[in-house]
């Protein structure tokens, strides 16, 4: 995909994130590889999400400098996705968020996600990692190369005390993903909260839901595009 592209779907990712209610204003950051990594796309820390658009997005290269784009990314974006593309030639974009009820599940002591709770659950079984404690420093690689190690070959890592990341070979991937994950994590929250006993999925179902391409979504992307061109269509420029 050519930079041009990238930028209209990264920006529509972030719409997204507010239409979903998954954003924080203009807070947190998403990040895509471009040119084989030389350059990354990352998230302005002055918009807020819903007022996102192609051109906004920042530029900055492997050593972590500003190319292009005006303002700055969150002090942390830059120190936490560079080191996990550096372990990760496979992944092409990364999105980390504060969504409430995945975050939820970060406080929680003791609780992990159920990957075999629910069939939206069951489309991470095998893909999830965590990062037991709070990263610190926030503001150098090394808590980027702290969640690269704890996130491995894996697609999210929960981060204890703190949020949610998502490490995807697409856009397309990454935003369902997105969606999903919180989706599955309110069904668990809802689930314990009734008091009553869960009744999990059996493995071989919820690995044969792992296994399918954008968690069976791939048209997920490209739907909410289609909303956001009749709705907002400022984005892509």
């Amino acid at each position: 995909m050519n930079e041009a592209a990238l930028r209209i779907d990264l920006a529509a990712v972030h719409r997204i994130f507010a239409l979903e209610g998954l954003h924080e204003g203009t807070w947190t950051h998403f990040s895509c590889k471009l040119d084989g990594g030389a350059r990354y796309l990352v998230t302005p820390s002055n918009t807020h999400f819903s007022m996102v658009r192609a051109s906004s997005l920042l530029s900055y290269d492997k050593g972590g400098d500003l190319v292009a784009g005006d303002g700055l990314a969150n002090h942390d974006a830059v120190p936490i996705h560079l080191p996990i593309y550096q372990a990760r030639p496979d992944v092409t974009c990364i999105l980390h968020f504060h969504s409430p009820h995945a975050t939820a599940l970060t406080v929680l002591w003791n609780v992990r996600f159920d990957t075999l709770l629910s069939q939206t659950s069951a489309y991470f079984h095998g893909k999830v990692g965590y990062l037991d404690s709070y990263a610190v420093p926030r503001t150098s690689a090394a808590e980027g190369e702290e969640m690269a190690k704890a996130l491995g070959d894996r697609k999210v890592l929960f981060m204890k005390n703190h949020g949610i990341l998502i490490a995807a070979p697409s856009l397309a991937d990454a935003s369902v993903s997105a969606y999903q994950l919180e989706r599955a994590c309110r069904i668990q929250l809802l689930a314990m909260a009734s008091g009553a006993d869960v009744e999990p999925m059996d493995k071989a179902y919820a690995k044969a839901l792992a296994s399918e391409d954008c968690n069976g979504e791939p048209g997920y992307l490209d739907g909410m595009k289609r909303l956001l061109d009749a709705t907002q269509p400022k984005y892509r420029a």
